[in-house]
């Protein structure tokens, strides 16, 4: 008998409404390649196999193979990768979108890790919260890292939340399905630093941009006093990010972080 693993996240959708949903809101047809994160009881996955011309599943829990192999037998365009997403190689899967109900604590590192490999369009089952923070304004109690590390590669929008009862196990908070569409809106000249950036920001997202980044030097592998030379010298050279830069961190907007990232990479490549 299968016994479900809290280790793994695994609450299973099982109300069909909202599997119908993803499927209707990917609008997946014979052309497309669909990636599932996690096969649960194949509920998802029969419904992309209907509609797909190929489906890949990637799924650590091989004792979930009861389920894998009725859909096998039913199925010829069904592919089963017994992996950790997050270990296994995407450029080495052809597909085109993403449908999944995927595991809460992977939330963050997945996403980004389909970001960086590319698709078409997504359809995923987070947390409501963590779906909230993807979507949140600038200025709002919801806004940070997570926000404009997504919003500067993709477009995000909330679907539908969903109930804890149309799961199995019930989850003890409600989720949301949400559509992503990556987009190519910015020219980020250093990825890396971008990163770096945002990251040392928000660690301190109630002080000005400017002195969030002097805490948090370590994050450049620089001290105090040589974070604050370089800004000085920065904004000696560029005036305009002088208001941007005195803003708090959370009221910065994902267009003001990606252009001072650019302007102020230079900066930091000299050191």
């Amino acid at each position: 008998m299968f016994k479900y693993k809290k280790r793994l996240g695994q609450n299973f959708l099982i109300d069909k409404n909202f599997v119908y949903k993803a499927v209707e809101e990917a609008d997946i047809n014979k052309d497309d390649i669909v990636l599932e994160i996690g096969l649960g009881k194949g509920v998802l996955t029969e419904e992309l196999a209907k509609r797909a011309k190929e489906v890949y599943v990637l799924e650590i829990d091989k004792s979930l193979e009861v389920y894998a192999n009725e859909l096998l037998n039913k199925y010829n365009n069904i592919n089963i990768i017994w992996q950790d997403a997050l270990k296994v190689d995407l450029n080495k899967i052809d597909f085109n979108k993403v449908v999944a109900n995927l595991p809460y604590q992977i939330s963050s590192p997945i996403t980004f890790k389909l970001l960086e490999r590319g698709f078409d369009l997504a359809v995923l089952m987070y947390q409501l919260e963590f779906a909230n923070r993807l979507i949140a304004k600038e200025g709002s109690k919801e806004y940070g890292r997570l926000t404009v590390s997504l919003k500067a590669l993709a477009d995000a929008e909330i679907i539908c939340k969903v109930p804890p009862s149309a799961f199995y196990p019930k989850p003890k908070v409600w989720s949301a399905l949400v559509k992503i569409k990556p987009h190519n809106r910015y020219k980020i000249i250093n990825r890396k630093f971008f990163n770096d950036l945002v990251r040392a920001a928000f660690q301190h997202r109630n002080k000005s941009l400017k002195k969030a980044l002097i805490l948090s030097c370590r994050e450049f592998n620089l001290n105090k006093d040589k974070i604050r030379e370089i800004l000085n010298k920065f904004l000696e050279e560029n005036v305009e990010f002088k208001d941007i830069l005195e803003r708090k961190v959370f009221m910065v907007s994902v267009d003001d972080y990606v252009n001072l990232s650019n302007h102020l990479y230079k900066y930091f490549e000299d050191e």
